[in-house]
């Protein structure tokens, strides 16, 4: 824009104003007029920006109102605030107080107790009873001492039975279809008499069934390996040692073999009932008691491990192999007991190895069967030992440190402490081979017991390492479950993955070239979980 003080018509007028026409004179007004319009302007923009930034005047009032109130509403919180302070120590001074009275009552309460009649500690029950803690809160609430006592013979008399009074007198048969457990086949035609079977009875015909089924097996084992040492050798003499696979592939009998290797628990039952009742109607109404036992007393372990392996929800494998790591652990400390009795110094790795490295020898079968043989009476009535199965505390912590090799020391320590509790006397050796007993119902003491625990904690262990590798597969092959396996097992044998993949996938004779169908992560961590598997 052209400067107002430098316009071209100003600049040509003459500075003799003799010359200056009207014309001109407008001009210059225009141009003076125009001057005070731009000024004007201006000084209306400069007033615009000083005033942009004011509030009004009602803004103002408003937010000073505003102010005053929460200046109001924050004295009264600090007021309250302080009042409240005042009252939060005051509450705490009568707390303190309240302890110390409660703690003079309690004292004066326990010094008054140890004058009176001494009550019982009812809480120990729970140790005995099936169902432990949770079960005894349920029976013992709400009720008197006498009632307490009512309950506890009730508990001794008739075991976790329930007390319904409609009972009924007969089972209805299931049916003879093929999916029927094969000792509870029976047309539905037919009825069968309850017996009632008391828990007592429930564990002693369970025991006499593992009985006779290792009998069984070890018999099969040891006329197998008869013939293969007189095939192979023409010395009369025996090895003990010899692999059971090599056994069976010898054996001209090899399909009994497979027979008795296929033979589900459930069947051996029902041969077992037929064998021993010598009548089918006998061997199927024991068949249904014992459903009917197992289905009630399913709060003990022993008889829910049972249940499990006989419908087929848990492999059989997972007793056997409780069996073995107990059979294992005895013969190894009877053999650090004969080292010590040599006095030597040094504990050699050769008495496990000659239990450990042969876990296919008949050596752990016939200690599982003579393990199921042995009782309390019998130790007890065996001086001979009594006296000799004897370590020192220092010898039997050292023997199970040497033998578990993978353990933890709270593992081992907790083992030492069982071992003590379940012995319960003040004496600093330890006779060992009381820690194997049963008593008449089958059931282990402290010590095999917490060892069980820690072999099942051992394995859920083994099964929660393979989750991350198999996490992300939507269903998972065969040859996938194997490399998690070997990843992290990787001394574990063709034979034992072979038989992870049978359980696992629900096969039969499993080779490579079988075509099987992929499970997701879930069932197949579910079926892991109810498998002998362990670390090699």
């Amino acid at each position: 824009m052209q400067s107002l003080f430098n316009d071209h018509y100003l600049s040509q007028i003459d500075d003799d104003l003799t010359t200056i026409t009207d014309f001109d004179l407008l001009k210059l007004q225009l141009i003076r007029q125009r001057k005070k319009l731009f000024s004007f302007v201006e000084l209306l923009i400069k007033t615009e920006l000083s005033y942009e930034n004011i509030v009004q005047r009602i803004d103002y009032e408003n937010l000073f109102d505003k102010q005053n109130q929460l200046t109001r509403e924050h004295n009264l919180l600090t007021n309250e605030y302080q009042h409240l302070g005042q009252t939060c120590l005051y509450l705490i001074n009568k707390t303190h107080d309240l302890i110390d009275e409660r703690n003079k009552y309690y004292n004066e309460w326990q010094r008054n107790k140890s004058l009176l009649t001494p009550r019982p500690d009812w809480d120990k029950v729970s140790n005995v009873i099936d169902g432990g803690k949770e079960r005894w809160k349920i029976l013992s609430y709400g009720k008197s001492s006498e009632q307490l006592v009512d309950a506890l013979i009730q508990e001794i008399m008739h075991g976790n039975q329930s007390e319904s009074k409609n009972e009924i007198e007969y089972f209805d048969a299931l049916g003879d279809d093929i999916s029927i457990l094969s000792f509870l086949r029976m047309p539905t035609s037919n009825r069968i008499f309850n017996r009632r079977m008391r828990q007592h009875m429930t564990e002693i015909l369970i025991q006499e069934i593992w009985t006779d089924k290792i009998k069984e097996s070890r018999d099969k084992l040891f006329e197998n390996l008869t013939y293969t040492h007189q095939l192979h050798s023409p010395e009369p003499s025996y090895s003990p040692f010899l692999s059971i696979q090599q056994t069976i592939s010898t054996s001209p009998d090899n399909n009994n073999n497979s027979k008795l290797h296929n033979k589900t628990l459930a069947d051996h039952v029902a041969d077992y009932f037929e064998e021993r009742f010598r009548s089918h109607a006998m061997a199927i109404e024991m068949g249904y008691n014992l459903h009917d036992a197992c289905q009630r007393y399913r709060n003990s372990e022993r008889i829910n491990l049972f249940w499990g392996i006989l419908t087929g929800q848990i492999e059989e494998m997972v007793y056997h192999h409780q069996m073995r790591s107990i059979s294992q652990l005895l013969q190894y400390l009877i053999k650090m007991k004969t080292l010590y009795s040599f006095q030597q110094e040094s504990i050699s790795s050769k008495a496990r190895e000659a239990i450990v490295s042969e876990p296919n020898s008949p050596l752990p079968v016939k200690v599982n069967y003579r393990l199921s043989l042995f009782s309390m009476k019998q130790y007890q009535e065996s001086a001979v030992m009594h006296n000799k199965l004897v370590m020192t505390e220092e010898q039997f912590f050292e023997s199970l440190n040497n033998f578990y090799t993978d353990k933890t020391s709270l593992q081992i320590d907790e083992l030492f402490q069982s071992a003590k509790q379940d012995l319960q006397y003040p004496k600093e050796s330890i006779a060992f081979s009381l820690l194997f007993m049963q008593d008449d119902e089958g059931r282990f003491g402290k010590f095999l017991s917490t060892l069980i625990r820690q072999i099942n904690q051992e394995k859920l262990s083994y099964v929660e390492q393979l989750k991350p590798i198999l996490l992300g597969y939507s269903l998972i092959s065969v040859s996938q479950f194997s490399r998690a396996i070997h990843m992290i097992d990787a001394n574990i044998s063709q034979n034992e993955l072979n038989r992870y993949i049978q359980w696992v996938f629900s096969i039969k004779d499993f080779h490579s070239s079988q075509q099987v169908k992929p499970l997701d992560l879930e069932d197949l961590l579910r079926r892991l979980e109810n498998c002998a598997c362990f670390k090699h």
